[in-house]
């Protein structure tokens, strides 16, 4: 008997599902490794953070509870956990000598080295008999839908938008 075709949307949301499941399975293992404390990649969240304050630079905590789209009440909870482990410090914004931002300390800096090497190994070990083309379309692909997802989250009604007839 002949299956009917699988729509692209029905696709693409199983196989999402998949990939989000699996990714937090790998995250668990690669937190759960027998490396000790100071070798042990960073949980996701202080990932995420720490990382933008690379790319980014010193900032506002408010500045990064909007690049995440989170209330500056649970960032401040995170960046507290990351300034107690000694992964990030606070310094006086020199344009508001009132304010601080936050920045990484040289620990975070090998923290995220650490932790985005073993990423990017595994990515390696799992893209590496792809073509470049297609490495390329690949991260093109994800560029594209991570700023959609971006867009959608700065919208009044986020992810909740009411789906047009």
């Amino acid at each position: 008997m002949h299956k009917p075709a699988v729509e692209p949307m029905e696709r693409i949301e199983r196989e999402l599902t998949q990939l989000v499941r699996q990714s937090l399975k790998v995250g668990e293992h690669l937190e759960g490794s027998d490396l000790d404390h100071q070798a042990q990649p960073l949980e996701r969240a202080a990932y995420s953070i720490l990382g933008m304050l690379e790319e980014k630079g010193p900032s506002r905590l408010g500045a990064v509870a909007a690049r995440f789209h989170l209330d500056a009440s649970t960032v401040s909870r995170q960046v507290s956990a990351l300034e107690r482990q000694g992964l990030l410090v606070r310094e006086v914004d020199p344009g508001d000598r009132r304010a601080c931002r936050l920045g990484l300390s040289p620990e975070g800096e090998q923290a995220l080295a650490r932790t985005r090497s073993a990423r990017r190994q595994l990515l390696h070990d799992l893209l590496s008999n792809w073509s470049e083309d297609d490495q390329a379309r690949f991260a093109a692909l994800l560029e594209q839908l991570n700023a959609g997802l971006d867009r959608r989250l700065e919208t009044p009604d986020g992810l909740h938008r009411p789906r047009a007839v």
